[in-house]
């Protein structure tokens, strides 16, 4: 049996925005199964992920202690943040299989999950260690960077999570530092690497439900989808233009500036000197794609580099082959910049994860007969509803609530005559 979220007391909750370490313990130690649960779908077959993912959450939970104010939001705040640090696990473990794949070897899988006692032995730990690693500092350097820095803010959100709104998080506007930058011998492309991954490089987050949009210091546009991560090299729009994208996101790029505008997506390269140009790079997903909308864009893959005119899309295996996108796949990947949320020769599962990604709403499919069946569908991103009701026509399923849990179930035969 699936197991629940049981309410949260209101005297627990105000312990724990006090600083109670007790409150905390009973969180956890009442909630472990569902949260182990939970982990354990979020991974899809990572299971000896589970307990690291579970330990970063719980951790997270506690640093951010004294912003909760009812089990509701604890309890969305578990779906998220799991559903959140699960995908960024799968992307690199991605990486990791391949490597046992190409050598050969397979890291034996734990028998059983740790028990709640053993993995609260560490957490409580790992609470009393202060948050000293150079990723954290950065990291919080960065957004406390952006938070000084921002001007002016433009956000786009659409109807969320039912328990949270979506809004979106760490958006900044770029602008311009004083001082100049002392420029070496090094190649352009290892400066443009270190600026990128410095402390001073600006970010841009979104999680699911969320979409906005940033002006940029040389006064381009960006639209940045959600659970997307933009990072820009510090003094955008002086001595360069380039920006990393990890998830999705649109550009409309302002003529001029400092030679050419660079999005880059992981060892890709495009390049627009104006106009409008859209990528997709989830960790999730086995390819990438790149759209010219408006205007022409160059992009590198590896030593080669193809130039795309207006209306073409490039598809990028994760081998590296690079081809001309269907019309099927560009429209998937890049409907939302139009508003809209289109699925082509999809399964009821993925529209299922699309639906969190999409609109906020973390809805299952329990039935794996039901999960794999075939849909399209094309619906607004500005109503849930309306796809609710596509994956349920699409799909033969229906949208229920079970023990607290959105469910798509499927349709007894009785029911479809």
């Amino acid at each position: 049996m699936s197991a629940s979220f049981s309410p949260i007391d209101p005297a627990t909750i105000s312990a724990l925005n006090a600083g109670g370490e007790r409150a905390l313990e009973q969180i956890f130690r009442e909630h472990y199964p569902w949260i182990l649960e939970r982990a354990l779908e979020r991974l899809k077959g990572e299971r000896a992920a589970a307990p690291r993912l579970i330990m970063a959450t719980v951790r997270e939970l506690w640093d951010e202690r004294d912003g909760f104010h009812s089990s509701a939001e604890v309890e969305a705040f578990f779906n998220e943040e799991l559903r959140h640090r699960a995908r960024a696990i799968r992307a690199r473990l991605t990486a990791v299989h391949r490597f046992e794949k190409a050598e050969g070897v397979k890291v034996a899988e734990p028998a059983e999950p740790p028990t709640a006692d053993q993995l609260w032995g560490e957490i409580a730990a790992a609470l009393k260690e202060p948050l000293v690693d150079s990723a954290t500092l950065a990291k919080r350097r960065r957004q406390q960077s952006s938070h000084d820095l921002a001007e002016h803010i433009n956000t786009a959100t659409k109807r969320g999570n039912w328990k949270t709104p979506a809004i979106i998080a760490a958006v900044a506007t770029v602008v311009t530092l004083g001082g100049a930058w002392y420029i070496t011998q090094q190649s352009r492309a290892t400066v443009v690497n270190e600026l990128l991954g410095s402390a001073e490089a600006q970010n841009v987050t979104t999680r699911a439900g969320q979409i906005g949009s940033v002006t940029l210091g040389d006064q381009s546009v960006a639209q940045v989808g959600p659970e997307s991560r933009l990072v820009i090299v510090p003094r955008f729009g002086t001595a360069y233009r380039t920006l990393s994208v990890a998830g999705t996101a649109s550009f409309a790029v302002a003529a001029g500036g400092s030679g050419s505008f660079e999005a880059r997506l992981g060892d890709i390269v495009i390049r627009s000197t104006g106009g409008t140009f859209a990528v997709r790079d989830f960790g999730d997903e086995g390819s990438r794609l790149v759209r010219a909308t408006e205007g022409a864009i160059s992009v590198r893959v590896g030593t080669s580099e193809r130039r795309l005119a207006t209306g073409e899309a490039l598809y990028i295996g994760r081998d590296g082959i690079a081809r001309a996108a269907t019309e099927d796949e560009a429209l998937q990947s890049f409907a939302w910049t139009e508003g809209r949320l289109v699925l082509r020769n999809s399964t009821v599962g993925d529209a299922a994860q699309m639906m969190w990604r999409w609109y906020g709403l973390d809805v299952t499919v329990p039935d794996s007969t039901a999960a794999a069946r075939a849909l399209s569908l094309s619906v607004p991103l500005e109503s849930s509803q309306a796809a609710i009701v596509a994956i349920e026509g699409g799909g033969l399923v229906r949208f229920a609530w079970v023990n607290g849990q959105m469910v798509f179930q499927p349709i007894p035969v009785r029911a479809r005559r």
